[in-house]
């Protein structure tokens, strides 16, 4: 911030707060101060920046990508926007537009109109990058973000096909099951009432086999009673009583 604030006093963009106005400077002077703060800057982005990461490989056409297959676990969260532009095969620009960035953050102090005319001095005089290209780099990244947006929205989209797909499976599965349990208990109480029924017929069967067998034996000893009783009367015509 320093340096940009020097550059703008020596451009006479902008007045010093706590020293003496500078003195004139040639356009040389100008020229070589925003140099010096271009390759300043230039060296303290490519020291903070994060490696890139390597574009991912092209999948043949009908083929899941490993983006894809991931996206089914679910969506992505905070990926680095760095990531997100290598993943979307987005070379690095050499004056990227985050260093424009940076730029009028640093300018935020200024009205509007001074800090475009300090940028726009420092685009004129530093002929190792240019406004079209920050902008281009800005349209590039701004479709990298958008694709990468796409790539989440269809990587949600599939996630919840999947799962509609799972569900009717699941649901599906529930059905032929309920149904063939429901199958198997009609035929086990059919086994029930069989078994009831069957128990049924030979439990009276005994119950009338034993009434049947009880009559019977009344009727053979009354039977017997009265041959007993018509023996022992005629015993009794012929035994002479004892003394």
């Amino acid at each position: 911030m320093a340096t940009l604030k020097r550059i703008l006093e020596a451009a006479r963009l902008i007045e010093s707060a706590d020293a003496p106005p500078p003195a004139p400077a040639d356009d040389g002077d100008i020229d070589a101060i925003i140099r010096r703060a271009a390759a300043a800057e230039s060296r303290g982005t490519r020291a903070s920046a994060p490696p890139p990461v390597p574009a991912q490989a092209q999948t043949p056409a009908g083929e899941a990508s490993p983006a894809a297959a991931e996206a089914l676990a679910g969506v992505e969260e905070g990926l680095a926007f760095p990531d997100i532009y290598a993943r979307q095969g987005l070379a690095e620009a050499a004056f990227p537009v985050e260093r424009l960035q940076k730029l009028v953050d640093g300018l935020r102090t200024l009205d509007p109109t001074t800090r475009r005319a300090a940028i726009t001095a420092m685009d004129v005089a530093d002929e190792t990058w240019s406004m079209d290209q920050v902008l281009a780099d800005a349209d590039a990244k701004i479709d990298a973000l958008r694709g990468h947006q796409r790539h989440l929205q269809a990587g949600a989209d599939a996630l919840v096909q999947h799962n509609r797909e799972r569900i009717a499976e699941l649901e599906s599965g529930r059905d032929t099951r309920v149904a063939e349990l429901r199958r198997q208990i009609a035929a086990l109480e059919a086994q029930v009432q069989d078994a009831i029924g069957a128990t049924a017929a030979d439990v009276a069967r005994l119950q009338s086999e034993s009434e049947s067998n009880k009559a019977a034996l009344q009727r053979e000893t009354q039977r017997l009673d009265t041959q007993i009783a018509g023996l022992q009367d005629l015993v009794a015509q012929f035994r002479t009583p004892a003394a």
